[in-house]
């Protein structure tokens, strides 16, 4: 048997859409050993068979590598919500490539994971920090994935507010513009560079002026009926940047400040009793076999 761990991701994090992402310490737990027929447990009556992520994934990474379908028995025990923006599918689709390479022996690198991963889920910015671990930005290009890490101060705090409904991503990427400017894709290479700096230097106001986004986040935040309080609450706690979790409805709040995080956390959990707060890191290792 082998056992897997997979961190929670955010993606977008505010001008980065569809290209930055970070690892976060919430985890996803998978145990796989081999068995004479598909067996999953632990999750939803309703990803309890052959249609669950990871072993579709499983089964897509043996098919690319060329072998011979193997069942697995799968437990899984996850912190990662489904469904509100924190990388709950590139857990899945993770651990199911990790689950192959280990059990059929396929000698996998961590850029042929991600290649995988990315074909799969059909763009890097979740699985990339996912499997990495730390701030990573990516794209594809004339079928080849590149992904960058890149550094990040180990004091900022990711105050996390997981609201108990969804947002469905087909929704989230109609309201999104199709076509924009010349100023605008100006204005978004600006502030990736310098939310990227910010990240590295732990520079507070950078951050502040570069997290901010005009191709998606005005569009979506209509679909959050939280997203203004919750970032009003945010501000005046003293974060430093505010953003929508991947489409969302995970909204964060972003702070190097332990003590500002606290206050956020306890604005959030008294705003919004039945939701889940948490005061998250940066996962600096990404997806390890913990056996």
């Amino acid at each position: 048997m082998t056992r897997i761990r997979v961190p929670a991701t955010t993606a977008n994090m505010g001008p980065g859409y569809d290209v930055l992402g970070a690892a976060l310490t919430l985890y996803a737990y998978f145990d796989a050993e081999p068995s004479e027929t598909y067996e999953v447990s632990g999750c939803p009556e309703a990803y309890q068979n052959e249609d669950n992520m990871v072993i579709q994934s499983y089964k897509r990474t043996l098919s690319l590598c060329g072998r011979p379908d193997a069942p697995i028995r799968l437990h899984e025990e996850t912190e990662v919500p489904i469904a509100r923006g924190l990388g709950s599918s590139s857990t899945c689709i993770v651990a199911g490539i990790m689950a192959a390479d280990r059990l059929q022996g396929l000698g996998l690198s961590r850029d042929d994971m991600v290649s995988m991963a990315t074909d799969i889920e059909g763009h890097p910015d979740n699985v990339a920090p996912a499997v990495y671990g730390g701030v990573v930005a990516g794209f594809s290009e004339e079928g080849r994935v590149w992904c960058s890490r890149f550094p990040s101060a180990p004091d900022w705090r990711f105050v996390t507010l997981i609201p108990d409904y969804e947002v469905r991503t087909e929704e989230a990427r109609r309201v999104v513009r199709r076509d924009i400017g010349l100023s605008d894709s100006i204005y978004t290479t600006g502030h990736v560079i310098g939310l990227l700096r910010a990240l590295s230097d732990g520079d507070e106001e950078l951050l502040s002026a570069a997290c901010r986004d005009v191709l998606h986040e005005p569009y979506r935040k209509g679909l959050i009926p939280d997203y203004e309080r919750a970032r009003e609450l945010a501000l005046r706690g003293g974060a430093a940047a505010f953003f929508i979790s991947g489409s969302g409805s995970t909204l964060m709040a972003v702070t190097k400040d332990e003590a500002r995080a606290e206050d956020i956390l306890s604005a959030y959990r008294e705003a919004w009793p039945g939701y889940r707060a948490l005061s998250l890191s940066i996962c600096h290792d990404g997806a390890a076999y913990m056996d």
